[in-house]
């Protein structure tokens, strides 16, 4: 098999059964290859966790990108650990289970039944032996990784917390800020949420704080010269002569996100830039078009993806929930964006001083 054993390839599920074979007919020799399968799986269970702390989603990602991304990070866990010497865990366990492992299976009946009746040891008396240097340092590796991996993951579990983390969640926890916001601005609450929706994909991809906190900027919102509040830094992608490029950019940081809210619609009442988009009502295709018509976005699809997650069936299903707890709470329909919208001027106060540099 041009030198590559069955469970070097994790699609392989027969190198499992011959696994198993060889633990009964050899259970010295299959113990590094069950090592180097549990080396296998941290490792991958590591990738997992540093992907999913990423600062969000490339352009160019798909749901097939994805799959092979997920699949590569198997092989390459796989490859890792059965070739070279890996991290070392493999290593580290051979080496304290071989001890333990009969040579044979002829062997295994020597073994005492009743190793363990002269009783436990006692604290601080007998045990097991102190680790090598060697054992040490993986000890401390592992440590650290884990620290950073759960460092890593504070800040997604404080903003899910907060945002809600999925579609459904998002909108039942941004829908009093965005109902606000939609009746100064005259447009629909789904137009509101869906804008939300997409620059942050449904709450996921908040910008963060130094300290790990969400900024609350839900429709990202960038910190010009004239904002004199908080501001966050992060990576995004802008488009230039129609090419997309990724920058470091700085974007305004709120305490909550009714204040995110508040100045997503001061934004838009006080730029003359945006007036086209004011009073849409249920039109979110008109609203979406006129956003990318003022400048709010260089994405050529801003408008078209907008419009997209409006009309899509997660929106409608948050919708329809969102709807139906109203008046299981009420007794009455709550206005959604099926019900009339305000067109009335907004009554937000003049952001002159406060306006985005979109």
């Amino acid at each position: 098999m041009d030198g590559t054993t069955a469970s070097s390839v994790y699609t392989d599920f027969s190198g499992l059964a011959s696994l198993r074979a060889q633990a009964r007919d050899d259970s010295q020799g299959a113990l590094r290859d069950v090592a180097q399968q549990f080396e296998a799986i941290f490792t991958q269970m590591l990738l997992k966790s540093m992907r999913a702390a990423s600062l969000g989603d490339g352009i160019f990602d798909s749901d097939e990108s994805k799959t092979w991304t997920d699949m590569f990070d198997q092989q390459l866990s796989v490859s890792m650990a059965t070739t070279g010497k890996g991290m070392g865990i493999a290593d580290m366990l051979v080496r304290q289970l071989s001890s333990a492992v009969p040579a044979s299976a002829a062997s295994a009946d020597a073994i005492p039944l009743h190793r363990e009746s002269a009783g436990l040891p006692l604290p601080g008396v007998g045990g097991t032996p102190l680790p090598s240097q060697a054992e040490l340092s993986v000890r401390q590796w592992l440590r650290g990784a884990a620290a950073t991996v759960e460092t890593a993951g504070v800040g997604a579990a404080s903003a899910a917390a907060v945002l809600g983390g999925n579609p459904i969640a998002f909108v039942q926890r941004m829908a009093p800020h965005a109902k606000a916001a939609a009746e100064a601005l005259g447009v629909s609450l789904r137009s509101v949420l869906a804008h939300a929706a997409l620059e942050t994909g449904w709450g996921a991809h908040v910008p963060e704080t130094s300290a790990g906190q969400p900024s609350f900027n839900l429709f990202g919102i960038k910190a010009g010269g004239s904002w004199l509040g908080a501001r966050v830094a992060r990576p995004t992608i802008e488009f230039e002569h129609g090419v997309a490029v990724r920058r470091a950019e700085t974007f305004r940081a709120y305490d909550s996100p009714a204040e995110g809210f508040a100045d997503y619609a001061r934004l838009l009442a006080g730029s003359p830039r945006y007036a086209a988009a004011l009073g849409r009502g249920d039109d979110v295709a008109g609203f979406a078009q006129a956003l990318q018509q003022g400048g709010y976005a260089t994405d050529p699809t801003y408008a078209t993806k907008l419009n997209a997650v409006a009309q899509s069936p997660q929106m409608q299903a948050a919708l329809a929930q969102l709807e139906t707890r109203a008046m299981t709470a009420a007794g009455t329909p709550v206005a959604t964006d099926r019900n009339a919208t305000p067109t009335a001027a907004p009554s937000w106060p003049a952001a002159s001083a406060i306006r985005a540099q979109r």
